[in-house]
């Protein structure tokens, strides 16, 4: 069978779509969190591949950042930027440098995003310093500014830690420049040396994007193995926290004559929140008992301190799949089960969500 050219030129096309559309994500590690960058090559290759050579040698590793620029008018601060210097025991030494790349001003200078940092009057002239946009900053979009300034990926996780930098105290240096205002972490003042307060970059390396616990998995999942016990989740990805809700039954049926105006008395809530474990996929519930409330009142209520009556792990396999693991302490009760979802309405969107 012969092959036309369009046909020789989708399969082509196709060979080398996947690779299009995978995102790359450059994992960014510093003393005060994660942050995770996707980078964009679509709308600016040539520094997309300027910024990976600095990261893949490892240049980025073990350096600073130094400097928060604030806004004249409003005194917040709009950019956090790094990328330019190594802290040595008693200085700042600066990053070897490629040669300058050219501008590639196709994106804007939106909050989240990450940017190549440059030199003053010289458009085309950025080489290892990037910064984050805190805020929008159209200004920075603006040709007349330089020629504007090259956005080349997103901020997709970590950009509470990226507000975490810009609010700290600034030590502010004789010289200036790019240089002239350092994030420095719990600084005590005085004659205090520096050196040992500042933000620091531990790694920087491409991140295989796998799957990840998301907003997507929120929604009723039920327990397999009984008629229709189970769990509500809210993911709160800002927070990186999951609040949950246990709907089971106690563990001896009462008597036939207890009897409940709401309900029935043998059901049970159970309610906890957990921080999610990125790297593992999994939640540990600190479980509260709740007592004294009565329905549609708004009579105060009783919480045991997280923890005290139990937990529960949720292990996220995927977005259709959960293993529980429980132990309730007073009970002397731990044990297993499946879950999975009540709806796949969600599924499609924590599909998407788990590579973002």
């Amino acid at each position: 069978m012969k092959l036309s050219y369009k046909n020789y030129l989708l399969i082509i096309i196709m060979g080398f779509f996947p690779v299009l559309l995978s995102a790359q994500i450059v994992r960014i590690e510093t003393n005060l969190g994660v942050i995770d960058v996707e980078l964009n090559p679509e709308e600016a290759p040539i520094t997309v591949e300027n910024f990976l050579n600095y990261v893949n040698r490892g240049d980025y590793n073990n350096s600073i950042i130094h400097r928060i620029a604030d806004d004249i008018d409003t005194g917040a601060n709009f950019v956090v930027q790094g990328g330019g210097y190594f802290q040595g025991d008693e200085t700042f030494d600066p990053i070897p440098a490629d040669d300058p790349i050219v501008n590639e001003l196709n994106l804007p200078n939106n909050r989240g995003t990450i940017a190549m940092a440059k030199s003053a009057g010289n458009i085309d002239s950025a080489t290892s310093q990037w910064y984050f946009n805190t805020k929008d900053n159209p200004s920075l979009d603006d040709t007349e500014n330089n020629g504007g300034y090259t956005t080349f990926g997103q901020v997709i996780n970590g950009m509470n830690v990226v507000d975490l930098i810009g609010s700290l105290r600034i030590w502010t240096t004789a010289g200036g420049g790019d240089i002239g205002s350092i994030p420095l972490i719990n600084y005590p003042g005085g004659e205090t040396p520096v050196f040992d307060y500042s933000v620091q970059v531990i790694n920087m390396a491409i991140h295989e994007a796998g799957f990840k616990i998301n907003a997507g998995h929120s929604g009723a999942w039920y327990n397999t193995d009984t008629a229709g016990q189970g769990m509500l989740f809210e993911v709160l990805p800002e927070s990186n926290l999951v609040f949950m809700s246990w709907f089971t039954f106690d563990t001896v049926a009462p008597p036939q004559d207890i009897a409940a105006n709401v309900g029935a008395p043998e059901h049970r809530w159970l309610t906890g929140i957990g921080e999610i474990n990125q790297e593992t996929n999994t939640i540990v519930f600190d479980l509260s008992l709740t007592t004294g409330g009565l329905f549609d009142n708004p009579q105060p209520v009783m919480n045991s301190a997280p923890g005290s009556y139990g937990t529960v792990t949720a292990q996220i396999n995927n977005c259709t799949d959960i293993d529980i693991s429980y132990n309730l302490i007073d009970q002397d009760i731990s044990g297993t089960f499946p879950m999975v979802r009540i709806s796949d309405d969600n599924v499609s969107l924590c599909e998407t969500l788990s590579v973002k």
